[in-house]
């Protein structure tokens, strides 16, 4: 690509990130994807929400009184970690969905099967029915009131367009977390349908360490 057409390719950037504003999460999805995104119905999917509210119980009563610890997460990682805060509990809480679940699924009437979808980005795991498809993003926070533009984020062209494979429910089953001395409490969660999140687009260029230290761009070193 010559210079001027990466000056335009900006141009059009910048005058789109205001026309992209305040843009639903069905519409990045439907056309990122082509698959389309179903917008839940209480009266439709109620099976799936209460199967989905069952899991949350069930996790809550077990983490509520007994944090998930550090050692509790390196345990089921099999490594240490030099952080320990609410993306690792949101990590571990994916586990404890699929394991939750694998482990009682006498007790679900809706949802037949759960799977960890690898790679990094939206979403983390899928969820079947005996017709249906949803797709399930796993968040933990202590403070669903405030926050910043990286709580939730979808990046076009990567993992996430090969992981939504199928028109879907998609939903956010976010665990609302307390920070104790031991670790991170869960005190309780919400269930989110996702495409219903309005968001907006932050162009960003980036690169890692190789590309700022290269042979081209020093110019001194001591």
């Amino acid at each position: 690509m010559v210079e001027s057409q990466i000056k335009d390719a900006i141009k059009i950037i910048k005058e789109n990130q205001e026309f992209l504003e305040n843009t639903s999460m069905r519409d990045i999805i439907e056309g990122s994807t082509g698959k389309k995104v179903i917008t839940f119905d209480r009266q439709n999917h109620s099976g799936i929400l209460e199967d989905l509210i069952s899991l949350g119980n069930i996790i809550k009563e077990k983490f509520f009184s007994t944090p998930i610890t550090r050692d509790l997460f390196q345990e089921w990682r099999d490594k240490k970690v030099n952080a320990f805060r609410n993306n690792e509990v949101g990590d571990y809480c994916e586990f404890l969905i699929k394991d939750t679940f694998d482990k009682n699924k006498t007790k679900f009437n809706e949802i037949k099967k759960i799977e960890h979808l690898r790679g990094k980005g939206y979403p983390d795991l899928k969820a079947l029915t005996n017709t249906k498809v949803i797709f399930i993003e796993v968040k933990a926070t202590s403070r669903p009131e405030t926050g910043s533009a990286r709580d939730f984020y979808y990046s076009i062209g990567s993992a996430s367009d090969r992981k939504i494979d199928s028109e879907a429910l998609h939903l956010l089953l976010g665990f609302i977390t307390k920070q104790v001395k031991s670790g991170f409490s869960i005190n309780g969660f919400k269930i989110v349908d996702v495409s219903k999140i309005r968001v907006r687009l932050k162009p960003e260029f980036n690169t890692d360490n190789v590309g700022i230290y290269s042979e081209t761009t020093i110019i001194y070193q001591g």
